[in-house]
């Protein structure tokens, strides 16, 4: 379902309904999903309404007979471990409040599942130049992330020993469709295509190019430095800085085991393979 109506979707041979809904009308969605019988809801919503729309959603789905379980808009680093540091990250939380009820009201007929995967690999692509360079993006936005191989630079939180987990976006999708096959799901799914620190990273991404990168490696008191002492103003680079600030304070160290790999037969992409596709 989408704020819009759509062409279906074709991929590798199968095919997937667009259908246009208002998330701000529970009843537009609960027709929908009494009407194809849906049992998983997958949000990745992001943007205007945010908090409202995931609870309308999950609403919707609990008036429905086939539904069962609720992944919600994750997909990235565990929200409640850097919530104390990354401000916008705050609006995740009362989705999970509400599934942790409903969970405790219906424990034999509800599961809910926060699936995580790190940094999306794709954004090591941004600015190659071949050919079908843009197919490095996996359809994402392209910006640079901590490493730049276009500009051979490296802007890294603390001494670049915190790792980072990776994980290539089209592997995101692949992993979170195994998911839903499980019998039965864990609070918390999961995955990593490559797990380096960020020192690794640097020497990995000078193999590969060929060249030595300029490397920046900001401290605790450099990156708080540079914040904005205004919400409004500097609100993106806050946020960066604060994404900063989480990985130098330990927030997105790996806390737990990545468990999805296991569950699941997905066998992701590399950060050594994906370089070597990209950039080799």
């Amino acid at each position: 379902i989408s704020r819009s109506q759509g062409p279906e979707i074709s991929y590798a041979g199968a095919s997937a309904l667009v259908i246009g809904v208002d998330y701000e009308n529970q009843e537009s969605i609960r027709k929908v999903l009494d009407e194809y019988k849906i049992d998983t809801i997958i949000s990745t919503l992001s943007g205007h309404g945010f908090i409202t729309c995931q609870e309308i959603l999950l609403r919707a789905g609990l008036s429905v007979p086939s539904f069962r379980r609720f992944v919600p808009s994750e997909f990235a680093i565990d929200s409640e471990r850097v919530t104390p540091t990354v401000k916008l990250y705050q609006i995740k939380l009362p989705i999970l409040a509400s599934l942790r009820q409903v969970k405790q009201e219906r424990p034999d007929t509800f599961e809910y599942s926060l699936i995580n995967c790190g940094v999306f690999m794709n954004y090591l692509g941004f600015g190659n130049t071949k050919s079908e360079g843009h197919k490095a993006h996996g359809h994402l936005a392209s910006f640079p992330y901590i490493f730049d191989l276009s500009k051979k630079t490296a802007d890294i939180p603390g001494d670049g020993e915190k790792q980072i987990v990776y994980t290539r976006a089209e592997d995101v999708g692949k992993f979170t469709a195994a998911a839903t096959q499980l019998e039965t799901w864990e609070e918390h799914l999961d995955m990593a295509g490559d797990v380096l620190t960020m020192n690794e990273m640097v020497r990995l991404l000078e193999e590969i190019r060929g060249e030595k990168f300029s490397v920046k490696r900001n401290s605790r008191e450099e990156i708080l430095a540079r914040m904005s002492s205004s919400d409004s103003e500097g609100f993106m680079q806050n946020f960066h800085e604060e994404f900063f600030l989480a990985f130098v304070d330990g927030c997105c160290d790996i806390s737990r085991p990545i468990n999805l790999n296991k569950l699941v037969d997905v066998k992701p992409i590399t950060v050594r393979q994906y370089l070597e596709q990209w950039w080799g």
